[in-house]
Order: structure tokens, then C-alpha cells, then sequence
């Protein structure tokens, strides 16, 4: 297939596949259950059919200048199990197109082996077409439960794409994180070279004794490890994030220098609400337990008989006297029919089988909840924590530890302080650069985390 690429700018967050698929979804969580599903959605999946079977008009370009924003785009285009889950709530929007029909109407024909002789000649050969029609009430219940499915199907499909999103930007930020480890040991490593040739000359000029220079290179050979360890990491994560965008293996990933976050204290209550109210895990389960109710309801339909209506033409041949009245007159038949539940103990059974489901689903939307609690409670917390810590390490910790350094580089110059004393400075101070990378990525990791469970962009929360 040809491919062609379409760059998209960095402010350009509007691509059209992601507003059909995040817009849709809002409006589908808001009046689903209104109208039916096929009716409302149906314009929306084939949209997004011909977006996915069409992709070379949509296709984005990975280069070294791509954002975030563009691995996104490509990962929701391009995503195998995002496409699964599309196309598992189209299979099921459209099975409620004829959930709720009437069963195939039965043609039949029969020719009689002998025939049989009447009075207006000799019947040779019938047909006949039958139609049953279920209890009142029993083909609306089978379209319930159908439509409640296919929202189930939709709500996967929504949590597949923000699981998919949030794969796709803790990826990214441990990507970062990488990048950024890498630098500040590089310079570290460049700073610490300037201290064993500090060492070197001291000793030259016996100013100094040798285990300074001795010690300046055990951490240099410290941090050469610590490097090489470091980006033999690069390539299994390079390789996480080509993964979850499904992008190909000759795709130049570069490492980002640079990531969007935003710091800001955020209402532990609204957030709360959202992810009770808009998580897609549980609101599938939701619409589960409403499948069950409509499966109630149709287990109670099962005491009741259907009936069936049909009509039979019976060929008749000329009778033996052609004078005969009505001769060769060929007969017309209208039967009804209904059948007999009478196997009570069948049908005592799905009755507790249907309710049974539904205390299932009940108590698993409560354990659901109970989960969600649990994990809003947990990231919260986890996001507060990296939110302190990268203040305090950018705004108190890191500057105060430059300053130590600088102070036991001057009083080491001046003879007034140990060698030791330097090179513990800067392994502090490699330290609290190292944890407010980690503090901020892990700050941008837990927003996206609570972003997936509410299923919404945390603004002003």
C-alpha cells in the first residue's frame, strides 16, 4: 500500500481521526440510552471505518521533529488493538439492527407419494409458508439487550483508547527521563574530569597527595558504568514506544529534550467524581447490568407461548368426472399455531439463571467502584508527592547543593578541605538533578494516569 505522509504542525492538535473519536465518545457517554444505538452511532463507526481502511489519506509522518502529540495521532490511526476494539462495537452496534426482528419466515413444499384422491380430483403436491411471532414484549427485550452489548462494546472501546493514550505518554516521559539521565551523567562526567585534572596538577606540583587523583577516578570509572548502563536502556525503550504506536522498526525515534507539564494542585473530591462518573470500565459495567435487567425481563417471557401463523396451497387435480363441481379446485389452508411451555422446571431455571447474571453484575460494579476508589486514592497521592518533590528539588534542594559544591570546590582550591568533600557535593547534587527528572516525569506519568480513569483532560480540576 502507498503511503503518504502528511506533517502536521506541533499547535495542530485538532487532527480529524482523534476529534471524531474523543468528540464522539463524550457525546456517545451523554445520550446513549436516549435512542437507539444504530440509529445514533451508526453515521460515527462508519466514519471511522473508512478513516481506518483508508489510512494513507490520514497518515502521519515520525521524524526527529515529531511531539507527543504525534505519536498520539499515529498510535489512535494505527493502533491493532484499538482497531480491534472498533470494530468489536461495530459488530455489535450493527447486531442491533436485527436483535429485535422477528424470526426467518419457513417455506415449505410437500408432494404426496400417493396421491390423495377427493372428491374434486387427486391433491398432488403442497406449499406452504409459516411465520411464528414470540410473546409480546419478547423481541424488545432481545434489542435491549442488544443495545446495552453494543454500549458495552463502545465503553471498551473508549478505555482501550485512553489505555492506549496513557501507554503511549508514560512511554514518552520514561523516554525523557532517559534522555535527561543521560545528559546530566555526560556532564557530570565532563565536571568531574575537570576535578581529576584539579587533582592531577595538585599532585604534580605536590600540593596534593596521589589518592585525590585515585579517587577522582573511581567515580569517573563510577559514572562511565553508570553511562553505558544508561543507554543500553535507550533501545528497549525506543523499542516500548514503536510498540504501543505500532510504528515500524526502520522509524527513527529521537529522545525528547523537553515534555509538557503542568503544575498544579488538583481537587482530589471533582476528581473523585469524574472517575466514579465517567470511568469507561465502569460505566460498561453499567450498561452490563442494564443487558441483565432486559435479560430478566425476557427470562419472564419464557412461560409464555409464541404463536405461529401460516398458510398452505394444496395443487389438486381434475376430478374423475370432469362435470363434477369444483373439480380440480385447488384448496387454501390458514393454520394457527402455539406452543406449550409447559417444562416448568426448564423454565424455573432461566428465570434464576437471568437474575443470578444480574446479582453478578450488580456486585461486580460494586467491586469496580471499590477498585477505582482505591487506585484515584493511590495516584492522587502519588502525584501530590511527585509535585512536592519537584518543587522542592528545583526550588531548594538543587540550588543549595550548586552552592555546596561551589564552596567545597573554593575551599579545596584554598587547601581548606578534603578532596572527598568535592566529589560527595557533586554526587549529591547528580542526585537531586537525577530525582527532579524523575519527580517531573513521574508528575506528567500520574496526570495521564488520572486522565485514563476520569476520561477526560484534567483542566481546571
Amino acid at each position: 500500500m502507498k503511503i503518504v505522509s502528511t506533517k502536521i504542525s506541533k499547535n495542530r492538535i485538532s487532527n480529524l481521526l482523534l476529534i471524531i473519536i474523543t468528540l464522539s465518545i463524550s457525546s456517545y457517554g451523554v445520550m446513549v440510552g436516549a435512542v437507539s444505538a444504530k440509529s445514533l452511532y451508526s453515521d460515527v463507526a462508519d466514519s471511522l471505518t473508512n478513516r481506518y481502511e483508508n489510512e494513507e489519506q490520514f497518515s502521519i509522518q515520525i521524524d526527529s521533529s515529531s511531539t507527543l502529540d504525534d505519536y498520539l495521532r499515529y498510535a489512535a490511526l494505527n493502533s491493532p488493538s484499538l482497531r480491534q476494539a472498533f470494530y468489536k462495537w461495530k459488530a455489535a452496534l450493527e447486531k442491533t439492527g436485527y436483535a429485535g426482528a422477528l424470526p426467518d419466515p419457513m417455506v415449505s413444499y410437500g408432494r404426496f407419494i400417493e396421491s390423495a384422491e377427493t372428491r374434486v380430483g387427486p391433491q398432488n403436491q403442497k406449499f406452504g409458508i409459516k411465520q411464528s411471532f414470540p410473546w409480546f414484549g419478547t423481541l424488545g427485550s432481545k434489542k435491549d439487550m442488544a443495545s446495552e452489548l453494543a454500549n458495552v462494546a463502545f465503553r471498551k472501546f473508549q478505555a482501550e483508547k485512553l489505555r492506549l493514550f496513557y501507554s503511549v505518554r508514560s512511554t514518552y516521559y520514561d523516554l525523557y527521563y532517559l534522555g535527561r539521565n543521560i545528559a546530566l551523567t555526560r556532564d557530570n562526567l565532563e565536571l568531574l574530569k575537570f576535578w581529576e585534572s584539579v587533582a592531577l596538577t595538585k599532585y604534580r606540583v605536590a600540593l596534593k597527595q596521589h589518592p585525590d587523583v585515585i579517587k577522582a577516578q573511581v567515580e569517573l570509572g563510577k559514572l562511565e558504568d553508570m553511562l553505558l548502563t544508561l543507554q543500553d536502556k535507550i533501545q528497549p525503550t525506543v523499542v516500548r514506544l514503536r510498540s504501543v504506536t505500532n510504528l515500524p522498526e526502520t522509524t527513527f525515534i529521537a529522545i525528547p529534550t523537553t515534555i509538557d507539564v503542568t503544575e498544579e494542585n488538583l481537587d482530589a473530591e471533582a476528581i473523585m467524581h469524574d472517575a466514579l462518573q465517567q470511568n469507561p470500565n465502569l460505566n460498561a459495567i453499567m450498561h452490563l447490568i442494564d443487558k441483565e435487567r432486559a435479560g430478566v425481563r425476557l427470562a419472564g417471557k419464557v412461560s409464555m407461548p409464541n404463536f405461529t401463523v401460516g398458510m398452505d396451497y394444496i395443487e389438486t387435480g381434475d376430478a374423475l368426472d370432469p362435470t363434477m363441481v369444483d373439480s380440480g379446485k385447488d384448496p387454501w389452508v390458514i393454520g394457527v399455531g402455539i406452543n406449550l411451555p409447559i417444562w416448568f422446571g426448564k423454565n424455573s431455571a432461566k428465570k434464576d439463571e437471568a437474575r443470578a447474571k444480574l446479582q453478578a453484575a450488580e456486585y461486580r460494579y460494586a467491586d469496580a467502584q471499590n477498585r477505582i476508589e482505591t487506585l484515584v486514592e493511590k495516584i492522587l497521592f502519588q502525584y501530590s508527592d511527585a509535585l512536592r518533590k519537584t518543587r522542592l528539588y528545583r526550588d531548594g534542594l538543587i540550588p543549595k547543593a550548586e552552592q555546596a559544591l561551589n564552596a567545597s570546590y573554593t575551599a579545596y582550591q584554598a587547601a581548606e578541605t578534603d578532596f572527598l568533600n568535592v566529589l560527595d557535593a557533586q554526587r549529591q547534587l547528580l542526585a537531586f538533578q537525577l530525582q527532579l527528572e524523575r519527580a517531573t516525569a513521574d508528575l506528567a506519568t500520574h496526570r495521564a494516569e488520572l486522565e485514563m480513569i476520569t476520561g477526560n483532560e484534567l483542566i481546571n480540576k
